[in-house]
């Protein structure tokens, strides 16, 4: 109520008016290029957040040279430059999924996308998965707006063909965040045990999975 007082009276008068740091439904994203020029910039954000939280809490990251994948744990990579080369970071969602994605589940609607700025930690452990966790949900820099939790025993794996993971919706509010405004720029950042983060990026599991997807039209 205070901060509707201190609109314009046209502004209000208009209904042209929302809570500070939340999507105005009215004005929504109606474009797939400005979707990708905010994912940019906020992917370049949630990558310094990656390292923070995967510091504490053991995480690792796909490291690749040559023909050799392993994962590597952050608080050994981040003072070896060699290492760091060899960091694997994930790339925005790419353009023919985002497609596939708007036609084939969102109609056509790219505010429903959330995942074109994604990344993952992995762990070996599922304490060192909840510590990340408690990182991410007590960060001052970010809000986390929707949690899919693919690890508990009441989920069905056969939703996704046997995955699993934690999967966390988040936007940047940090103040680098909002001096580019990409504050309200929805993010994923999955949380996920070895064994299921080697059998998706070094195994077939992901080639298998995106076939199974297809078929069904997801």
């Amino acid at each position: 109520p205070d901060q509707a007082k201190q609109l314009h009276p046209l502004l209000r008068e208009m209904g042209r008016w929302s809570i500070p740091g939340r999507p105005d439904l009215k004005s929504q994203i109606t474009s797939t290029n400005q979707l990708y020029f905010q994912a940019a910039i906020a992917n370049l954000l949630l990558i310094q957040k990656l390292k923070a939280w995967a510091s504490v809490s053991s995480g690792m990251f796909r490291c690749v040279e040559g023909d050799t994948e392993e994962f590597l744990e952050w608080n050994e990579i981040k003072d070896n430059p060699s290492r760091l080369s060899r960091v694997h970071w994930t790339l925005m969602k790419g353009h023919d999924r985002t497609m596939e994605k708007l036609v084939r589940s969102y109609g056509n609607n790219p505010a429903r996308l959330v995942d074109i700025a994604r990344s993952a930690i992995v762990f070996r452990s599922m304490e060192h998965l909840t510590m990340c966790l408690g990182a991410i949900v007590t960060d001052n820099g970010v809000r986390v707006e929707r949690l899919k939790n693919r690890l508990s025993p009441s989920y069905d794996p056969g939703e996704t063909w046997g995955y699993r993971d934690v999967s966390v919706n988040l936007m940047m509010v940090c103040k680098e965040a909002r001096a580019v405004g990409v504050e309200l720029h929805m993010c994923e950042v999955q949380l996920m045990l070895q064994d299921f983060a080697h059998v998706k990026n070094i195994g077939r599991g992901h080639r298998n999975y995106v076939y199974a997807r297809n078929t069904q039209g997801f």
